[in-house]
């Protein structure tokens, strides 16, 4: 449990890390156009409500991609309105890390990994904007009945808050509490 909460942790760190860089930008892109920075960059991390503990970031821009699917030469690659289209269900779950109960739209992973011929076989490779990479076998992320988690409550997912897709295990399955695999602001999913 402990070295757990301590990979939650680390994650945390390198999100945040990343999003100071994000912050550093905006500001130095304000200064650089002779506007005045927010108070709120002013030296300081601004006030949040985010339950993730972090500021806002700006989305993608409509068309880009947020996700790639890879093995071998074979890649797709998927804009947020493409993975809305192909999300065929909502499921309820307890979110882990929130610790309350939240409906998401989603796409089954075995689905995902048709697209591109994963197998059960397969070295799996999830990987975060945050370079948080995640590694199992095919077979055990389908055996865990995964999930990527495309829309909250009906609404987009925050970048912040672990969007705009990432993965997610049902109530009882066996990765429901496991935190590793819940891959958030995922960027790919490739074979290894």
């Amino acid at each position: 449990m402990r070295e757990q909460k301590e990979r939650v942790n680390m994650r945390t760190r390198k999100f945040h890390s990343i999003q100071e860089a994000s912050v550093a930008l905006s500001v130095a892109s304000l200064i650089v156009f002779g506007a005045t920075a927010p108070s709120a960059f002013a030296g300081s991390k601004a006030p949040t409500k985010n339950p993730y503990g972090t500021v806002s970031i700006d989305p993608a821009a409509p068309g880009t991609p947020v996700l790639s699917l890879t093995k071998g030469a074979i890649t797709k690659s998927y804009t947020l309105a493409q993975l809305e289209k192909m999300a065929t269900k909502s499921i309820t779950i307890y979110e882990p890390f929130l610790k309350v109960k939240q409906s998401f739209s989603v796409i089954s992973l075995a689905s995902l990994f048709k697209v591109v011929g994963i197998k059960p076989t397969d070295s799996v490779v999830t990987t975060a904007l945050n370079d948080y990479v995640y590694t199992n076998t095919g077979a055990n992320f389908l055996a865990a009945n995964g999930y990527l988690a495309v829309k909250r409550n009906g609404l987009d997912i925050p970048y912040d808050q672990g969007g705009p897709d990432r993965i997610i295990f049902p109530t009882g399955s066996k990765w429901s509490k496991f935190l590793d695999p819940w891959n958030w602001s995922l960027s790919s999913i490739s074979v290894k």
